[in-house]
């Protein structure tokens, strides 16, 4: 069927780009005038745009408002403002349990490694997890994509990891590759190497990790990446360098968690080992950055969760836009930082970092895309792409991450819907 939206009082495409791969980076971040387009009408057919025009060219060709065509679908977003679906390259979508107990605990001073050591922490997530079946798994992931999607959310990358045992990693990515076709676009991330099971020999634990869970994960034939907790107290530099480098061999892409809560030499690492992306990297150096960038890593960064840990924002996003470096935003969903909202995650880097909204808009958009192996177009509106949008309820494109507490999505359009 084709669609005609129409009507819209402003589109940002993001057609404009610096690198091969689609991303927008330095000052071309900045340029909105580059990225938003005024009475820009769409064609879309079977889920791919075909041709943009202006509203009034869009509505003479088809007849429209008058004309009736029952193969047509017809939206008329009456002023608002359109922009992509978000893309989410960075979350831990599935697990089971409830750790809001924690809170207190972080307020009396406790941190997250005392937390851990008490058994709780992702200890406490993984044993829930651990006792839940697929159906259960099934079912908390359709509810969280829900939420996402009416989000504004299109695309999303779910790194298991809560098993932490061979069986349950099994059973995450199963569930989470069942959850395909939910009007979000799903890539699979292998996140074994999350944190040590109690009372595990951690040398012993690392060959599991490489001579049977790796060849088991390879087997099934669902996850697309590897992911690893490279943190001073967590995964050591060596052992994520030959998970990966065992991971590489079978055709995994390589996403870390590096930097979180000190600068542990994770990032550096990832350059050297051609990472897609090294997420979190708070207390990375400038030098990392640059080498990151160098080596076309990107540096996924994470606002939410010093936010939910009551840390200060460590990031100088503006010094990333002036160096031209390699960056995105995601919303890092966990048990501790409980929300798949993109738009807050734009509000806490524009009303808390001081990067405007269009920056921002790029960094959850078409620089986070970039890090995924996904379709044509994907983080962007542009001829002969996928149709992954979002309408606003504002008229001004820069309003998606200025209503923070409300959903400042009218309605989420994902390319298999139409």
């Amino acid at each position: 069927m084709d669609t005609v939206i129409v009507g819209a009082s402003e589109v940002a495409h993001l057609s404009k780009s610096n690198e091969n791969n689609g991303r927008i980076d330095g000052e071309l971040m900045l340029n909105r005038d580059a990225h938003v387009t005024e009475d820009l009408a769409m064609h879309i057919k079977d889920g791919m745009i075909v041709k943009f025009s202006t509203n009034e060219e869009m509505k003479l060709e088809w007849g429209l408002p008058s004309g009736s065509n029952d193969n047509l679908n017809y939206i008329d977003v009456e002023g608002a403002a359109i922009i992509p679906g978000f893309v989410d390259a960075h979350t831990h979508l599935l697990w089971d349990g409830d750790r809001s107990n924690e809170m207190a605990m972080k307020l009396s001073g406790m941190s997250y490694r005392q937390i851990s050591e008490q058994g709780l922490g992702i200890a406490s997530t993984v044993s829930a997890t651990q006792k839940a079946s697929l159906n259960r798994l099934i079912e908390i992931g359709k509810s969280r994509l829900k939420r996402a999607h009416n989000l504004g959310t299109t695309t999303l990358e779910a790194k298991s990891g809560y098993g932490l045992d061979l069986e349950t990693e099994l059973r995450l990515l199963q569930a989470s590759s069942s959850l395909e076709n939910n009007g979000v676009s799903l890539h699979h991330t292998w996140l074994g190497a999350h944190a040590y099971p109690e009372q595990v020999d951690k040398n012993n634990w690392n060959r599991h990790l490489i001579d049977e869970q790796i060849p088991a994960i390879i087997d099934q034939g669902i996850a697309s990446y590897v992911d690893v907790f490279c943190e001073p107290g967590w995964f050591s530099i060596e052992t994520t360098d030959e998970i990966c480098r065992a991971s590489m061999q079978h055709g995994l892409d390589i996403r870390l968690h590096v930097d979180e809560f000190t600068d542990g030499g994770g990032l550096t690492l990832a350059s050297e080992l051609g990472a897609k992306t090294a997420d979190h990297a708070g207390f990375s150096s400038d030098d990392a950055r640059a080498k990151a960038s160098n080596a076309d890593v990107n540096t996924g960064f994470l606002p939410g969760t010093p936010y939910v840990h009551g840390d200060s924002f460590t990031t100088d996003l503006t010094r990333c836009i002036e160096e031209g470096w390699k960056w995105s935003l995601a919303s890092d969903f966990n048990p501790n930082c409980r929300s798949l909202s993109i738009p807050f995650v734009g509000s806490l880097a524009v009303h808390r970092m001081r990067i405007p909204p269009i920056a921002a808009l790029i960094a959850v958009t078409a620089n986070a895309a970039s890090t995924v192996n996904g379709k044509e177009g994907v983080g962007k509106l542009i001829e002969g792409g996928v149709a992954d949008l979002n309408i606003l309820r504002t008229n001004s494109a820069d309003g998606w991450c200025l209503m923070p507490g409300d959903n400042p999505v009218k309605m989420t359009i994902h390319h298999s819907q139409l």
